[in-house]
């Protein structure tokens, strides 16, 4: 009997449909929000907007202000001391690393302020999808089937917070976020195959975008 090439086996239904079912799902966070080309969360969670749309003012201007030119300081501003000499307002709470991203994103479009804007949010969208990607990952192979994997993804990025904060230009947002998920997988592959170098390389990376991946870490 004649084999029928372009069936599709049960275990490849089951090994490549969850992945592209998350896909799918993750897709669609590019598609409906708001006018992300400005600030347009005039009003939830935060009231008026004002956490997701003062965080990603101050983390334009702190990736816009970051150069060579200005020894790669973080600062919002600049100002005139009463030497005559020019002083810093210093914001350097976070990793130098998730600026650089900003920074990467935005520089291509000059003056263009909603163009910018814009390509910063993509850009945490992008990292809001490879967080849940990675996540989802890591607990097919906690768990062994990628279904139930697909299934806790699903609910734990689906909430409201989640979505409503992943288009902030915030680095403790879909950034830290993707930190954290980048070394939970590789803690996870470390723990079944005993590969330290893919679980150093990853932690050296989270630890340029974001503190919050010492939680996992320090225990």
């Amino acid at each position: 009997m004649k084999r029928n090439v372009y069936a599709v086996s049960p275990d490849g239904v089951a090994r490549h449909g969850p992945m592209l079912l998350l896909g799918l799902a993750l897709s669609t966070v590019f598609v409906f929000g708001g006018d992300r080309s400005g600030f347009y969360r005039l009003n939830g969670v935060d009231g008026w907007g004002g956490t997701h749309n003062w965080n990603s003012a101050k983390v334009l201007a702190l990736a816009e202000n970051l150069s060579f030119e200005h020894g790669l300081r973080l600062f919002h501003r600049r100002h005139l001391a009463g030497d005559d000499s020019v002083g810093y307002e210093m914001y350097s709470r976070f990793p130098v690393g998730g600026f650089a991203l900003v920074k990467l994103a935005i520089l291509p479009f000059g003056d263009a302020l909603a163009a910018k804007i814009h390509a910063a949010r993509m850009l945490m969208l992008a990292l809001f999808c490879g967080a849940a990607t990675f996540g989802f990952l890591a607990l097919g192979r906690l768990s062994g089937n990628r279904w139930i994997a697909l299934a806790a993804t699903a609910v734990a990025f689906s909430s409201y917070h989640c979505l409503y904060y992943g288009d902030a230009i915030f680095t403790e947002g879909s950034m830290d976020l993707f930190a954290v998920m980048l070394v939970f997988h590789g803690m996870v592959v470390f723990v079944q195959e005993g590969r330290f170098r893919q679980l150093l390389a990853k932690t050296c990376v989270a630890l340029l975008i974001g503190w919050h991946v010492y939680a996992l870490l320090l225990p």
